[in-house]
């Protein structure tokens, strides 16, 4: 194709002209035909598919509520005091010292001599009561004391202060210790066995110095107690 041509065909194309146009160039007779129309392919329009974006539902944390666990605390169980309600001392029932207003009381499981007077003790002395033997042992007794016999002999033995209670195989006294005089000078006999054991002959003997006492106090007349021996007789 010359360039005349060429160039022709591009002004028809510029410049659009219509259908079936015919142009003469020189000898030779050119029909342009028009191109057809370009059917505008279609450009699919995107549509936007929404991007769902996840609505995030906060799950709340759930802080744990502490509950206080109570302290328990112990509760004492106070005993209770006992208040002791007192107890009476027991009545004590009365001796024989509230019936007489002088006593003398021979004790002869303790070997004793005990005084009273208007209820109170004044005196307690130690002694030794009659042995054991049918005609030497003390019984009991209750009574007066009778009348004051002094100093005498018996057994080959002297006593001093002397006073007389009753019969029983001859006189029963209550006296001083017995003794023997050697140069003049009294030497008392079994002392030992004073406020431990019977020893006497059935009288009731004490130490010379309670003898003495018992005299300056006058037994004469007071009301006096032996209990029993303290064996079988």
């Amino acid at each position: 194709m010359s360039k005349k041509r060429l160039v022709l065909v591009l002004l028809v194309l510029l410049t659009g002209c219509g259908p079936g146009l015919t142009q003469t160039l020189g000898t030779e007779t050119l029909t342009v035909s028009p191109m057809p129309s370009a059917t505008p392919t279609a450009t699919p329009t995107a549509t936007a598919t929404p991007t769902v974006t996840p609505t995030v539902t906060a799950t709340p944390t759930v802080t744990p509520t502490t509950t206080a666990t109570p302290t328990v605390t112990p509760t004492m169980n106070t005993t209770p005091t006992v208040t002791a309600t007192p107890t009476p001392p027991p009545t004590s029932t009365p001796g024989p010292e509230a019936y007489y207003p002088r006593l003398i009381l021979v004790d002869q499981d303790e070997q004793w001599v005990y005084v009273y007077e208007n209820g109170e003790q004044i005196h307690s002395i130690p002694c030794s009561t009659g042995k054991e033997g049918e005609e030497t042992y003390t019984p009991a007794w209750e009574g007066e004391v009778g009348y004051y016999v002094g100093t005498f002999f018996s057994f080959g033995v002297y006593a001093d202060e002397g006073w007389y209670l009753f019969d029983h195989y001859g006189g029963m006294l209550i006296h001083g210790a017995p003794y023997t005089m050697e140069d003049g000078e009294k030497v008392y006999q079994e002392l030992d066995a004073l406020g431990v054991r019977p020893m006497s002959h059935g009288c009731i003997r004490l130490p010379p110095e309670d003898a003495g006492w018992l005299t300056e106090w006058n037994p004469e007349g007071a009301h006096m107690i032996i209990t029993p021996p303290p064996f079988a007789h």
